[in-house]
């Protein structure tokens, strides 16, 4: 048994915990970073999206984000519209210019792999660092030392490229 952010198949509760999490971020925050694992991710990226594709603040609420075997992005306006479908990427487009991310999966991770990489895809090349494992759907732990190690590294850049922001 597991709980979820949202019911997968409602616009309606996908949108509510989308403004659920910018309303906490209102009261609870300012943070420097967010990490999302799966479909937290999910909710992460996807609000981030649509803060910036939206312009629905002025400024991201992060410095940088982390995703962890990460469920692609929804469309904000897809969603807007009464649709849930998954952000396109589009050629020399990205939907979070400037904003240092960390993309970590499992190459053998059999729910999210391919979603994993489509959501680097939609993020600044120039700001994202990606390391695969050999993991699944998991974030690594001390029984995987290089799938950690490697993880550790990847975030350090991320956390360091923010700092310098």
């Amino acid at each position: 048994m597991y709980f979820d952010y949202f019911d997968h198949d409602s616009v309606e509760s996908i949108n509510k915990a989308l403004d659920d999490f910018g309303r906490f971020l209102e009261l609870e925050g300012p943070y420097d970073g967010v990490i999302g694992f799966s479909i937290g991710a999910l909710l992460a990226s996807t609000y981030l999206i649509r803060e910036t594709k939206l312009h629905l603040t002025k400024a991201l609420p992060f410095k940088c984000a982390i995703f962890f075997s990460a469920a692609a992005a929804l469309d904000p306006t897809a969603l807007m519209t009464g649709k849930i479908t998954l952000l396109e990427p589009l050629p020399d487009q990205y939907f979070l210019p400037g904003l240092p991310t960390a993309h970590i999966w499992g190459r053998n991770d059999p729910l999210w792999a391919d979603r994993s990489e489509r959501l680097s895809t939609l993020c600044d090349p120039q700001e994202r660092s990606i390391f695969l494992h050999d993991e699944g759907h998991a974030v690594p732990g001390a029984r995987a030392k290089e799938a950690l190690l490697g993880s550790v590294r990847a975030i350090r850049r991320t956390v360091g490229k923010a700092a310098l922001a």
